[in-house]
């Protein structure tokens, strides 16, 4: 007897220990000259194979059961066209169906994957509403940056332009909420709620993620994603419209502690966190300077700039090589500074708005927008 239960515990370990292999076959019509790829999360090729006719086919050892990035690149000669897919991988056989001038919408995906079938059952709605939107921004995003544009910063043109760019990019953040939204209270069990919610910039708008947030398993809100985004939600809690803004740490050039009550006559301060070697830092001061210099004429309104450096002569030597007249402030901790986490820095330059009572009118501004939300709050 005891032989049959070591014989037992072998098959188990055999069982446990099998390699685990992806196999995939594709039918993308009109397609000549493609190709298909996974990459892990990391940026790492699993595997790629031609398209060639509209067809593919290719076998490989898969790394590990979880998500992956799906390209498929309709001509290999214009690889920037290449389309990026969300996809669950596990041991197992996918059949994938699409059409070259459908690549916008989210192929037909076939698995025994309890996970992929519901990754294709959210994006197949998901990205078909995105890619509406999309094609609005990306026109009028043209008509203001495109190289030939007539449209002159600042004129009623730009600023109207401005204001239906921003109405449609409200619009895209309200897409992805609404459908993640509807899925979760179709789908309460779902096992992709955490995942998708990181691949969109919820932090754009978190008292609306914040209840979808609220919806979550247990067991969601438990993955790598969900404790990450339960944590974010809860801080950008604190800096939402009308919340006290954070003590800001470091002294100005003179060596003074910053006091924001000496700002309490402003009714809009532009709080920007830079640093010297940052070329887009330097790039937008110009813009500040020039494009918007009539805002720095306002008396109701500032700039203070938080720098990031860790040097005081790189700091320093950047202010006076780029003449900047407002505010200046820095702790000289870098990233490590508790400015970066109180005011959720995430990218260098980041831009937030607040009032006179250092309270947040606005945080994470686009720069892009950052005129517009200036102006219009001004005016109020």
């Amino acid at each position: 007897m005891k032989y049959l239960y070591f014989f037992a515990l072998v098959l188990i370990i055999s069982s446990c220990n099998r390699t685990k292999y992806v196999e995939f076959d594709g039918a993308i019509t009109g397609i000549s000259n493609g190709a298909f790829a996974i990459k892990d999360p990391q940026g790492n090729q699993v595997l790629s194979v031609l398209i060639s006719d509209g067809k593919f086919h290719v076998k490989n050892m898969l790394p590990r059961a979880g998500f992956y990035d799906m390209y498929i690149t309709p001509d290999l000669e214009k690889d920037y066209k290449k389309k990026l897919f969300e996809v669950y991988l596990e041991d197992g056989k996918y059949t994938i169906t699409s059409d070259v001038d459908r690549l916008f919408q989210y192929p037909v995906i076939k698995s025994d994957s309890k996970i992929q079938n519901e990754l294709t059952d959210y994006y197949t709605t998901a990205i078909t509403d995105e890619h509406a939107v999309q094609v609005q921004s990306d026109s009028i995003t043209d008509m203001l940056y495109g190289k030939n544009t007539p449209v002159v910063v600042g004129s009623k043109e730009y600023l109207g332009l401005k204001k239906q760019l921003q109405s449609i990019t409200d619009d895209a953040l309200n897409v992805d909420a609404q459908t993640l939204n509807k899925y979760i209270s179709k789908n309460p069990q779902n096992d992709i709620e955490a995942f998708v919610l990181a691949q969109i910039n919820y932090k754009k708008d978190p008292e609306t993620y914040s209840k979808i947030y609220a919806k979550f398993t247990n067991e969601q809100k438990h993955t790598e994603e969900g404790v990450q985004e339960g944590d974010d939600l809860a801080q950008l809690d604190k800096l939402a419209t009308g919340s006290p803004a954070p003590k800001i740490s470091g002294k100005t050039l003179n060596g003074s502690p910053f006091d924001p009550k000496s700002l309490s006559d402003k009714k809009v301060i532009l709080v920007e966190f830079w640093r010297a070697d940052n070329e887009l830092s330097s790039l937008n001061h110009l813009k500040l300077m020039n494009a918007y210099g009539d805002l720095l004429t306002k008396k109701n309104f500032t700039i203070v700039s938080i720098s990031l450096d860790t040097t005081r002569e790189d700091w320093v030597k950047a202010i006076q090589k780029q003449n900047l007249p407002w505010i200046q402030v820095s702790d000289l901790r870098g990233q490590k500074s508790p400015n970066v986490d109180k005011w959720m820095v995430s990218k260098i330059p980041t831009y937030d708005l607040v009032d006179g009572n250092w309270k947040f009118i606005k945080n994470d501004v686009d720069f892009n927008d950052v005129f517009v939300d200036i102006m219009n709050n001004l005016k109020k």
